[in-house]
């Protein structure tokens, strides 16, 4: 059996109705299609940067905890896209490794000019 439900351009809806109903699974419960459509919102939800805070470019592991925690409240506050905050903890993690690395790099530079300067003395 046909649903009955009669759409906005007067024709029928063309899904089959459930076992013993009128209507289709989708016009049995008026508001399964207002929720459904919320989602659907809510997943193509375009997010403006202009609300978000701006902030110089992390040059320690203390701006980037900066700059994570406030991404951390715009996501939760609705105005930061989770793939977005996604995207800058994922580079976070590399900026934390680059950090690392380029320390270990100036104190094994710093070894080497000690050690150079210890064998000419």
């Amino acid at each position: 059996m046909q649903c009955r439900k009669k759409k906005r351009d007067g024709s029928r809806c063309e899904a089959r109705a459930l076992t013993g109903a009128k209507y289709c699974a989708l016009h049995s419960d008026p508001g399964a299609a207002a929720s459904l459509g919320s989602r659907g919102g809510r997943r193509r939800a375009v997010y403006s940067p202009d609300g978000l805070k701006e902030f110089p470019v992390p040059k320690s592991a203390a701006d980037l905890r900066d700059l994570l925690a406030q991404s951390i409240i715009e996501i939760r506050t609705g105005k930061l896209d989770p793939i977005l905050a996604n995207s800058i903890s994922y580079l976070g993690t590399g900026f934390l490794r680059a950090l690392e690395v380029s320390d270990l790099e100036k104190r094994l530079e710093a070894l080497e000019q000690a050690h150079k300067s210890e064998g000419t003395a």
